[in-house]
């Protein structure tokens, strides 16, 4: 399945869920799924192609006992959270910046409690959200590094290098 495919079929399971800021509805949902396909495709995952009316849960893969949510924007300065979803967020957050429906660059990646102690802030949308900058994320290679990881409890986020639990 392509990402306009993909997300056009999430966009008209919830026509009337979360506000959209493009003119076209299925923007965001195209651009989520360029994002998901691009990392199942770089790390052989399977992508949900199923239409959820309640939406994905926050999780777009699992890999052991680890969940995976793939954030993707246009304009991917920060990794953003909504304030509200954080307790419902996967174990690691991904960010992607979107280049086309099929290019999208992965620039790192933060634990959900990381996150959780970061910032908040409105960026403007009447949305207030868990943020943190994405040349302050955990490079891609240290999460390739830890992708057969079983315990997500053992995993941690310290922007150093160092992701396990003694």
């Amino acid at each position: 399945m392509q990402a306009k495919e993909l997300g056009e079929l999430r966009q008209n399971a919830h026509p009337t869920g979360t506000k959209r800021f493009y003119s076209d509805p299925n923007t965001e949902d195209r651009i989520g799924a360029a994002g998901e396909l691009a990392f199942a495709k770089q790390y052989g995952l399977d992508v949900d192609e199923e239409a959820r009316p309640g939406g994905d849960g926050h999780i777009d893969f699992k890999v052991g006992k680890v969940t995976i949510d793939v954030k993707t924007a246009r304009k991917a300065y920060n990794l953003l959270v909504k304030e509200w979803e954080i307790d419902k967020a996967a174990d690691v957050l991904v960010l992607g910046q979107y280049i086309n429906d099929e290019h999208v660059e992965f620039l790192g990646w933060i634990h959900r409690e990381n996150l959780r102690m970061r910032d908040k802030k409105d960026f403007g949308k009447g949305i207030v959200s868990y943020y943190v900058a994405a040349g302050n994320l955990n490079p891609m290679k240290d999460l390739e590094g830890v992708m057969g990881w079983q315990d997500p409890s053992r995993l941690v986020d310290t922007n150093d290098g160092d992701l396990w639990r003694d």
